[in-house]
């Protein structure tokens, strides 16, 4: 008996090192993964964009106080506003993400008992940045705050010149709805219009369906686009569901124009279309393209896109990697659109980069689908 289980176990052990794809994704995954994770994806601050509106005409408190946050490796100061009214539309710009507004009379308030107010004003669209981003400048507030009172020979540790106003803005309530629903929709719409329709393509052509149907009257071509039609529109219909959920339970507001948002959901669907039509076309059977599926559409969508870990924070390299995931795109002009209320001209770069993927994709998958699977004269 204990002859017969081992010579099952090294028959099943030659049987693996025989399957080289299998054997690699085995290895390459996990190796992926922690070098993913751990060169790649971090949730520290690095080098942020940051602007001054400095109304205290160059007091040297103030100097001092910027000196602190250029000093600090989580900061990059770019920027110099002018007024407030500067301030939305830096935001907009996607130049920075936090604005500095240094008071007139600075240096004196801060020296009465009354003190003075930092306002620190963070793009709140990205939750997890903004508080980070909070907590680093109020830190370094507060040690300014020490080296105060000790030139002023104050020993208690309460009193504090120099007092922190968080203004959040495009999700003043802090909600964290705000981030994880373009996030939801973006899996959504990745695992029915890009996962499925790659498996039902997959398992058409496995079971010899899909050829066919090639032979009948209708063209390939037409074949393909007929039976991924219904999962634009079932993708198109959770869309709506997710975003009116997000509106009525969570109260996730829409500030720009809805057929703006109609747009960019229906070129994100496509891109994702075209991607599941693009893996049939690659793989054999529906088992590869669910794998393929997952691991080039479904782990880059969650990790690579913004929606849980920022990308300025990924190196510069791996930025470029984050521009050709069609998530990343969505999820920047979905915020826009319904965060900040951005018309629909000033997202011309996510709509146009989404709407080239979608074409190119679909365009390339179905030369490919109807090249490999043309019927043998």
């Amino acid at each position: 008996m204990t002859d017969r289980f081992l010579g099952f176990v090294v028959k099943e052990c030659r049987h693996i090192l025989r399957e080289k794809r299998t054997l690699a994704m085995l290895f390459a995954i996990p190796l992926a993964l922690v070098m993913l994770f751990g060169y790649v994806i971090s949730m520290d601050i690095d080098h942020t964009p940051v602007a001054v509106l400095d109304s205290s005409q160059g007091d040297p408190l103030a100097r001092k106080l910027v000196q602190k946050l250029e000093a600090a490796d989580q900061f990059r100061i770019v920027d110099q506003v002018r007024c407030e009214a500067d301030i939305d539309a830096a935001f907009r710009d996607g130049t920075v993400k936090m604005v500095v507004v240094i008071p007139a009379g600075f240096g004196s308030d801060a020296r009465r008992v009354e003190g003075t107010a930092v306002q620190l004003v963070t793009d709140a669209s990205d939750l997890n940045i903004a508080t980070t981003l909070i907590g680093y400048a109020t830190a370094i507030v507060r040690d300014l705050n020490a080296e105060l009172n000790t030139e002023q020979g104050l020993l208690s540790a309460d009193t504090a010149p120099l007092r922190v106003d968080v203004r959040m803005m495009y999700n003043p309530e802090l909600k964290s709805a705000y981030m994880f629903v373009p996030g939801v929709i973006a899996m959504i719409v990745m695992i029915v219009a890009a996962m499925m329709t790659s498996v039902t393509l997959a398992r058409e052509k496995e079971t010899g369906t899909l050829r066919l149907l090639t032979v009948s009257p209708l063209k390939g071509r037409t074949v393909v686009l007929g039976k991924v039609l219904p999962y634009f529109v079932l993708t198109a219909v959770n869309t709506a569901v997710i975003m009116l959920l997000g509106t009525l339970v969570f109260g996730m507001p829409c500030h720009g124009s809805l057929w703006g948002v109609m747009l960019l959901c229906a070129l994100f669907i496509l891109a994702a279309i075209g991607l599941g039509i693009l893996i049939s076309s690659l793989v054999k059977t529906q088992q590869t393209a669910l794998t393929a599926s997952l691991v080039g559409l479904l782990m880059p969508t969650m990790l690579l896109s913004g929606f849980i870990f920022p990308l300025a924070n990924m190196p510069e390299a791996m930025q470029w990697v984050c521009r050709i995931v069609p998530a990343t795109w969505f999820i920047e002009g979905i915020k826009g659109l319904m965060l900040k209320g951005q018309p629909v001209g000033d997202l011309w770069l996510p709509l146009t980069i989404l709407g080239a993927m979608a074409g190119v994709l679909i365009g390339l998958a179905l030369w490919m689908f109807a090249r490999r699977d043309r019927p043998a004269r």
